[in-house]
């Protein structure tokens, strides 16, 4: 799989009154791997104030009625993050503030339209129907993108 991480954000005037950069994680059904990387990015908030000038949201075009259970399973056994329990649950783009940054997760044959561009498709195989090594190999993916995006979407320093 190529590293699409690095792409040139692009910016939006609109970010929210609290002058947080919302980040976007998109996925058609929200249900996966858009949640997850919206639990980790969030968990590194709580810890790194690298992650401070962020908000991190996630949503769909065609929601499923609720997170994959396996990616709840597995992510609360191996990280000790539990998605149901943050209040997490499947949002359509109609339901988030408008991104500053929008990160698709890699929806196969084609990902979503939210009306505007993609800053980076992270490509990532969806792991529903699959092991639980599956989803272990999808988190830890989730989790090595999710550590470059105050290096590649943050404000520069003063």
């Amino acid at each position: 799989m190529a590293d699409t991480t690095i792409f040139a954000p692009s910016r939006q005037a609109n970010a929210p009154r609290d002058g947080k950069l919302v980040v976007a994680f998109i996925c058609t059904h929200n249900s996966c791997r858009s949640q997850i990387a919206e639990a980790i990015a969030e968990h590194y908030q709580a810890s790194d104030r690298r992650y401070a000038e962020f908000r991190f949201v996630s949503a769909g075009t065609d929601i499923a009625d609720s997170i994959n259970p396996d990616a709840v399973r597995v992510l609360r056994d191996s990280r000790g993050i539990d998605m149901v329990g943050r209040g997490q649950s499947p949002k359509t783009i109609g339901q988030i503030p408008t991104p500053d940054v929008a990160i698709s997760m890699g929806c196969g044959v084609r990902c979503p339209f939210i009306g505007r561009p993609f800053d980076a498709n992270w490509e990532l195989d969806d792991p529903t129907g699959g092991t639980d090594e599956d989803f272990l190999r999808c988190i830890e993916r989730i989790d090595s993108l999710v550590q470059h995006i105050p290096e590649l979407y943050g404000r520069p320093s003063a």
